[in-house]
């Protein structure tokens, strides 16, 4: 469990060294790093976290209803969360935020306390009440991190943040996943009836997530590049360990 967690946090903070070289990933790979993950967040949803939340739903209606209401409850936690974020969970930022202007779409406060919510929703069903680490959930919000934390960091670095500010907030951000799994674990009851609904909102927040990324994107077009990108992932997701398990 600690290994996950220090995977995680040093997945973000690994790219504050952008800043003093002043140079990210090639827009090519960065889109390509993008897509991958967010088709490997949709795969681990449909082939885990989705039959989870449904298979225990079917055991009384009113469980089903609930649960079921759960996930459109996580789409619309993602949308107010991107009021905040400027959509950097999609790996791009609103023309507004590309364009550098300090009050038109975002402010790195918000930016920041947009990232971190989403973060720490992500991180709450990633150990079960068995403390079990859900492989593919951890690889997903792994490479999911990557755009997010390089965005980030280039906008940190054109408002003349030096190397220790850079590093200090995107270790605010780093740790909140670690903390949403420790709060759920260590705070909230280990209640089947709970924790699936917790699971049902997530599944919401990375389903609003992931379909953007692949086919709401602002520049998305076709291509056989993009779609070979998202058959591997499904494919890595499906034979990450653990992860074509219904637990």
């Amino acid at each position: 469990m600690i290994g996950a967690y220090i995977l995680i946090f040093l997945g973000v903070v690994a790219w504050a060294v952008v800043q003093p070289i002043g140079k990210g990933l090639p827009p090519r790979l960065m889109r390509a790093v993008t897509v991958f993950g967010g088709a490997y967040l949709l795969a681990v949803c449909f082939i885990n976290l989705l039959p989870h939340v449904f298979l225990n739903g079917f055991t009384s209606p009113t469980l089903g209803l609930k649960y079921a209401a759960a996930i459109p409850l996580g789409f619309l936690i993602q949308t107010l969360l991107e009021q905040l974020s400027s959509h950097v969970e999609h790996g791009h930022l609103d023309e507004h935020a590309h364009a550098g202007h300090k009050h038109e779409g975002y402010t790195l406060g918000g930016l920041l306390l947009g990232l971190s919510l989403h973060a720490f929703f992500e991180g709450m069903p990633l150990v079960d009440t068995d403390g079990d680490i859900h492989q593919g959930l951890l690889y997903g919000i792994v490479l999911h991190n990557i755009p997010m934390a390089l965005i980030f960091v280039s906008l940190m670095t054109a408002r003349g943040y030096g190397f220790w500010r850079v590093l200090a907030l995107l270790s605010v951000f780093a740790v909140m996943t670690p903390l949403g799994s420790l709060f759920n674990l260590m705070l909230l009851p280990p209640d089947e009836e709970l924790q699936t609904f917790i699971i049902g909102i997530v599944v919401g927040i990375l389903l609003h997530v992931s379909s953007s990324i692949l086919f709401d994107h602002h520049d998305n077009r076709f291509s056989w590049a993009k779609v070979l990108l998202i058959i591997i992932a499904f494919a890595a997701a499906y034979f990450t360990p653990g992860c074509a398990e219904i637990y």
